[in-house]
């Protein structure tokens, strides 16, 4: 009997410690920092987080569904199943992050940086990730294989990335930039990536990526030049 006892007030001291843990991370943090912390299952959704750190902590399956999430660093963190539906996320480092299973759903990333990105992450999902991307790193990330095709991939850099057998086929690669008074066109990063087998036919160049009305095919030449690639069939 005693025994059994000491079993559930063991279970309840847990069960109290892992209430406080979540229960410890406000829904208005600035400069928080949680770094290695473990936090996994964390309810940190409809929040604002402003330059805190999350380095190294396991977030797996937490939530940060509706956030606000200004310049927090997420690099070695654990957010294998987290949920970043809905989050409005910028200038937020996710290098060397692992990511499996997280979610995307209408998510918007400005300036985020997924370096390296070589997660297991759902083709929907990853679609999601991308289009509601603009001016993210993707540089030597493991995307063989992925259909990115009809995307709006504004200002996205793939350079020295693994893209072999990636359908391009349509997606928004280019946008015309206002300099002055002439307009010029510019590129996602594409040089030094592998590209054998992916496709790139009628890549499109965009005055408003949010207006499919705006794009045209961009020339085929143009695109070669203005992203680094050196064919469209890259050995």
């Amino acid at each position: 009997m005693k025994s059994a006892k000491s079993v559930l007030c063991a279970l309840a001291i847990v069960v109290g410690t892992t209430a406080i843990a979540v229960a410890a991370i406000p829904k208005f943090c600035m400069e928080c920092n949680f770094s290695g912390q473990n936090i996994p299952g964390s309810d940190l959704s409809n929040g604002v987080y402003f330059a805190s750190n999350f380095e190294s902590a396991d977030l797996a399956g937490a939530s940060f569904r509706g956030s606000r999430v200004v310049a927090a660093n997420f690099e070695k963190s654990d957010l294998r199943g987290a949920a970043f539906d809905g989050v409005d996320c910028l200038a937020c480092n996710f290098a060397a992050a692992k990511l499996d299973g997280a979610t995307f759903a209408r998510s918007a990333m400005a300036a985020a940086n997924f370096a390296g990105f070589d997660s297991r992450v759902d083709t929907i999902q990853l679609r999601s990730l991308l289009a509601g991307c603009i001016a993210c790193n993707f540089s030597k990330a493991q995307l063989r294989g992925q259909d990115l095709s009809e995307l709006p991939l504004i200002s996205i850099d793939f350079s020295k990335a693994d893209l072999r057998q990636v359908r391009f086929d349509g997606a928004m690669l280019c946008w015309y930039h206002n300099a002055g008074p002439q307009r010029q066109i510019q590129c996602d990063k594409l040089g030094g990536a592998q590209t054998a087998g992916a496709t790139f036919a009628g890549v499109q160049v965009c005055d408003d990526p949010l207006d499919r009305a705006s794009c045209s095919a961009v020339p085929a030449a143009d695109f070669l030049r203005l992203s680094g690639l050196r064919s469209l069939s890259a050995p």
